[in-house]
């Protein structure tokens, strides 16, 4: 058949993907990093140094965050997707990644500027138990000059500087919430009183929210009410 040969073709330039453990310790995220980079480069992949350093600056954060905020194992897949380096970091949280907002810097230090930019694309979804986040680095589309400086010297502040964490966060309660089986429950967890918000004029049932964006609606009132 004339498709096959061409299929085979295909599949004899694309190396099978790598995916290995790593353990939730700081000192794991050094060596998870340098592999990633070393498979890249025994995969001879069209990437060049400043695209390669790119790849471990990218994965670097978000092994970071998965080793700081999940305290768990997580899962790490590198594959070439024929146009793209692509990795994907598997953790056993449910939580999006940290962004840049004030409140997402204040809960370590780490944020993804450095994924967002330099990294070609990058994005996370639902995956098993927790979550999967990713990001893609491409041949000739490195971030160079003034905006590559520019990244990593606010990255550097953001990591150096200390942050008080805010007074409330949004969690997930659980999967499944108690009325509607199908939706997640969320909350709005207090850090001084050690709880969850709880419904006014009941002193045992925590207040709960059926999507993540109503329960940050709520939470801005509080933050306003107390402002």
């Amino acid at each position: 058949m004339p498709g096959s040969t061409a299929t085979q073709q295909c599949s004899a330039t694309i190396p099978p993907p790598r995916s290995w453990d790593v353990e939730p310790s700081p000192e794991a995220v050094r060596p998870a990093r340098r592999l990633i980079r070393h498979i890249a480069e025994s995969w001879r992949l069209p990437l060049s140094d400043n695209e390669l350093r790119d790849v471990e600056l990218c994965a670097d954060e978000l092994l970071a965050n998965a080793v700081n905020h999940v305290q768990e194992p997580c899962c790490v897949t590198v594959q070439w997707t024929g146009t793209r380096l692509r990795v994907e970091i598997a953790d056993r949280s449910s939580q999006p990644p940290l962004g840049n907002t004030a409140d997402d810097l204040s809960t370590n230090g780490r944020s993804l500027v450095l994924v967002e930019a330099l990294a070609h694309s990058w994005g996370w979804y639902a995956g098993g138990v927790g979550k999967v986040v990713w990001f893609e680095v491409a041949p000739d589309e490195s971030v160079t000059g003034d905006a590559r400086l520019a990244a990593l010297v606010f990255a550097a502040q953001v990591h150096a500087t200390p942050f008080t964490l805010p007074r409330y966060e949004v969690r997930l309660i659980d999967a499944r919430s108690p009325h509607f089986r199908l939706l997640e429950c969320w909350g709005i967890y207090d850090r001084q009183q050690y709880e969850y918000v709880r419904v006014p004029g009941s002193s045992d049932r925590i207040r709960r929210f059926y999507t993540r964006s109503a329960a940050e609606a709520h939470l801005r009132t509080l933050r306003a009410a107390r402002a």
